[in-house]
């Protein structure tokens, strides 16, 4: 297999039948992504805001791919004490998950600075977050590359390889991400803004609160069961 290959086959994870593993992140992550942009925009044109916005997606990406490829590079050292602190880990980003909830909700505020600053950079924490509490569905490609990553002699292989598939998933993540952002950044919906927000807010509460309360396992059953019944 060839970095072009994994790569691709991240790609395809989020546009297949796959997807629907995927949707465990995927409102949450689109959630981040419109709240930010409400944030940056304000009453600016979208493409004066695409800098903090493109900053703050691909921050958040950059923190899944990390986490991401952690985890699944089993035969590792840093795998290993990943795992072994994996709860509380999980626990601190669902803390993390909730304040960028609240914040974006309007709970509290931050001078205009601090702001600028937290809207985007905060985003590596959101996406390692995503991470720690995803739990991805082997696919065909995966599985081949964990073959790989979880004994000593391949790992090294298996681990670029699972950098690149992630960094194929996080591709598709921010194009979809800002075809949205740009879509809800149109000038009709500036009275609607705020709304907006507050929901995007809301579902990052909502992610918390199941990471918090160890959830996130039943809510992935959930999903898998309610959309392979509705492909059948």
């Amino acid at each position: 297999m060839t970095v072009l290959d994994a790569y691709l086959g991240g790609i395809n994870n989020f546009f297949s039948v796959w997807f629907f593993c995927l949707f465990q992140v995927t409102p949450f992550f689109l959630a981040y992504m419109t709240g930010l942009t409400m944030m940056e925009i304000k009453d600016n044109k979208w493409t004066g805001s695409i800098s903090g916005i493109v900053t703050g997606g691909i921050l958040c990406l950059a923190g899944f791919m990390i986490g991401y490829t952690l985890l699944g590079s089993t035969a590792t050292y840093a795998s290993n004490i990943l795992f072994r602190y994996l709860s509380l880990l999980s626990h601190l980003g669902g803390v993390i998950l909730l304040l960028t909830g609240l914040y974006f909700v309007g709970l509290f505020q931050l001078s205009h600075l601090k702001e600028k600053w937290y809207a985007k950079y905060v985003g590596i924490l959101i996406g390692l977050s995503f991470a720690l509490a995803y739990q991805p569905c082997v696919t065909p490609t995966l599985s081949s590359i964990y073959n790989m990553t979880k004994q000593t002699e391949t790992v090294t292989r298996g681990t670029l390889l699972l950098s690149f598939y992630s960094l194929g998933i996080s591709t598709a993540f921010i194009s979809v991400g800002m075809i949205i952002s740009n879509l809800l950044s149109i000038g009709s919906l500036k009275y609607f803004r705020k709304i907006i927000q507050n929901i995007s807010g809301g579902l990052l509460i909502i992610m918390s609160i199941l990471i918090l309360s160890n959830w996130m396992t039943k809510y992935k059953s959930y999903l898998v069961g309610w959309l392979l019944h509705e492909h059948h």
